[in-house]
């Protein structure tokens, strides 16, 4: 229960909001017949509707039996010039897309909106809007948006294979698909994509093997012991000494003693290269049997790259006849390489038997065939894993994502939630695009904040609202403290245009001790929250003023959380009440209040006004 003194301030204040308050009897007693009561709401929330998108994308409206156009409308054409139609064109993707994007955003057409949809909202009015934002798809899907579809000709394998005559495409020589390809688009530019189709074995063709070729398999020289220089790639093994740059190279079960690595010039090149275990290397050299061990001596180091997902195939183990397989290929530093991204999880094309079953050439329905394609391929996927599935869309080659979120893979479509706040200046409404969340608590609920109890220790509750005092956590209960965690956790908060975010609030903290409290009260921030606390990893806010030591219940301001870090990005805030370090020998009461997360002259604003309000002096 809390202290006379606590009571006694609530009353003083409930006294003085009584008295600034309008009275609907006495003006109408007074016979003021034009009284009506303000309507001024300060913590406000509001979500768009589909039907609220198109309405903002209408073009026209009805007058009589006129078409004029509509306020939007009118507001895009006065943003264009005798020169620049941006701002129409722009405006005219929002019926489109059902959705705002950064060129024509909520701030420049929502004003109009909040006039026609609260007409009797009063001056002073905060109301927070939640609304579609189109942000477009990924960096890595948007080159699959201008890729080319390639299907391997009897004239490309013969050159492939040098004229040997094999009709398909093997381990070693899938590499070799880039002698097609630098033919076939000599003019691509920097990224450039080509899915390439061919027909593909997994074992060598046995032609080849009596006449080594140049370029050539660890088995191939295993076999031929031919003294003679080649060209060959494997997989970097066992290291024997990195200094000299010997080591095994090892291709599926063959391998083959490399005895000293070098450039063309003889240096060593194996610490300067970055050369390590699990790379694929490519070299050249000559067969030997020195010391009784096959081996390749004065290698000459030819490139490397790092191991990356191999494309999926659907192959017979050591089939004998070749299959129908695809593979993507990007055009990078002037070399047609395997597309690798080490932010996928994986790469996949979608298989033929999937548009056969359709009996389609397409995928009409990508967010539905292709999840339950991803759901039938890795049944174990793990939380956060992206996927890329390349796929012949309606328009042509193209690729999407999909995110495993715990539970389903998600379609990475482009659209997201956004939150802007508006204020009901007299007159008009305004976007206040420097204030990113804010929230009174008092007298107007929990917002849209969430509570998550961890460690309860038999009580019901942690945090909870009090209209009185905002959100309260507390673990005190019946003369006993508690070991107890409990998290505050705020909505999404996007930064996308932020340059110098801040996060400040008011706080009360009541019994604990000052030392104990700074280790049980935390402010907690993170840019990649998972929907639970105890999975989500947290950066520690530390309080930039001293934390209140717990000797009264004024509420005083936590000082200014600099979140600059976080420009551009999403973020969840954090409250974490937890006593479950250490004893407990007093349990403190937490109280939170008047949240604002702006940059920093509205957060200057805001605690001049907030002391202002209670009365405190610096």
């Amino acid at each position: 229960m809390k202290t006379s003194g606590h009571i006694f301030s609530s009353v003083a204040l409930l006294a003085l909001t009584l008295v600034s308050c309008e009275n609907f009897f006495d003006e109408k007693q007074l016979d003021n017949v034009n009284y009506r009561p303000t309507d001024v709401r300060t913590s406000m929330t509001y979500t768009m509707t589909a039907d609220d998108v198109a309405a903002v994308g209408k073009q026209c409206t009805y007058r009589g039996n006129d078409t004029v156009p509509s306020v939007y409308e009118q507001k895009a054409l006065s943003l264009c010039t005798e020169t620049d139609s941006t701002a129409y064109v722009e405006w005219k993707k929002i019926a489109s897309l059902k959705a705002f994007t950064e060129d024509a955003s909520p701030d420049i057409y929502l004003p109009m909106f909040m006039a026609t949809k609260f007409p009797y909202l009063d001056a002073g009015t905060i109301c927070n809007v939640t609304y579609p934002l189109y942000e477009g798809k990924s960096a890595r899907q948007e080159p699959f948006r201008y890729a080319s579809p390639y299907t391997l000709t009897e004239e490309d394998y013969r050159l492939i294979w040098n004229g040997r005559g094999a009709s398909y495409l093997t381990p070693q020589s899938l590499n070799d698909v880039s002698k097609v390809l630098k033919q076939q688009f000599p003019l691509a530019a920097e990224g450039k994509i080509v899915v390439v189709s061919y027909l593909f074995q997994s074992a060598e063709p046995d032609s080849i093997i009596p006449f080594l070729p140049y370029e050539c398999t660890v088995a191939q020289i295993l076999e031929a012991k031919e003294t003679n220089e080649h060209q060959f790639s494997g997989i970097v093994g066992t290291v024997k000494s990195p200094t000299y740059g010997r080591f095994y190279l090892v291709d599926d079960a063959d391998s083959i003693y490399v005895y000293g690595l070098n450039d063309e010039d003889g240096n060593r090149v194996w610490n300067n290269k970055g050369i390590k275990t699990g790379d694929h290397i490519t070299i050249k050299g000559k067969y030997s049997e020195e010391s009784g061990e096959p081996q390749i001596v004065g290698g000459v180091y030819v490139s490397h790259s790092s191991p990356s997902p191999s494309p999926r195939k659907s192959l017979k183990a050591n089939s004998s006849e070749p299959e129908p397989t695809t593979t993507v290929f990007r055009f990078v530093g002037g070399e047609w390489i395997q597309y690798e991204n080490e932010q996928l999880t994986a790469l996949d094309i979608l298989p033929q038997y999937i548009y056969t079953a359709l009996g389609a050439t397409s995928i009409a329905n990508p967010e539905k065939i292709i999840g339950d394609y991803l759901r039938r391929t890795y049944p174990l996927a793990l939380e956060k894993q992206i996927y890329m599935v390349v796929y012949e869309a309606n328009s042509g080659v193209t690729a999407d994502e999909w995110t495993f979120d715990g539970t389903d893979f998600v379609m990475n479509t482009g659209f997201v939630y956004d939150v802007m706040s508006f204020v009901h200046n007299p007159g008009s409404w305004v976007a206040n695009i420097s204030t990113y969340y804010t929230t009174p608590f008092v007298s107007d609920g929990p917002a849209d904040f969430t509570m998550q109890a961890v460690t309860l220790d038999g009580l019901s509750y942690i945090w909870r609202y009090q209209a009185s005092y905002g959100m309260t956590a507390s673990a005190y209960v019946s003369g006993t403290n508690h070991p107890v965690e409990g998290w505050l956790v705020s909505p999404k908060i996007r930064l996308k245009k932020s340059e110098s975010p801040q996060l400040t609030f008011y706080h009360a903290v009541r019994y604990g001790n000052p030392v104990d409290n700074l280790e049980w009260l935390k402010v907690r921030v993170t840019n990649n929250y998972t929907g639970d606390v105890t999975t989500t990893e947290w950066e520690h806010l530390q309080f930039p003023d001293s934390i209140p030591d717990g000797s009264n219940w004024v509420f005083r301001n936590a000082g200014r959380f600099d979140l600059s870090k976080y420009n551009g990005e999403t973020i969840v805030i954090g409250f974490e009440y937890n006593t479950t370090i250490g004893d407990v020998p007093s349990a403190p009461t937490w109280e939170i209040q008047d949240l604002l997360v702006a940059e920093d002259d509205e957060i200057t604003a805001f605690i001049e006004a907030g002391n202002q309000k209670r009365n405190i002096v610096d």
